[in-house]
């Protein structure tokens, strides 16, 4: 309903690069204001082979965490 970009990010409690990139990179004020345009999704991927989590990823083309993707609002 906002027509903005969505940034999803693909992460878990047990990745160590996913815990760093909150308590660095997404702290940093230059970082934030490049995400401020986007609507920000986290989605937790604890087990990637869930039954309610690997479609999600599959369709993603997430192999790995973390993972960010942008989608696009349809124009």
């Amino acid at each position: 309903t906002e027509n903005k970009p969505l940034f999803i990010d693909f992460w878990a409690s047990w990745c160590k690069n996913c815990s760093k990139m909150e308590k660095t990179t997404f702290l940093d004020s230059a970082v934030q204001q490049r995400l401020d345009p986007y609507i920000k999704l986290k989605f937790q991927a604890e087990d990637m082979t869930a039954p309610a989590i690997k479609p999600v990823l599959d369709q993603y083309g997430v192999i790995g965490l973390p993972t960010y993707v942008i989608l696009k609002p349809n124009e």
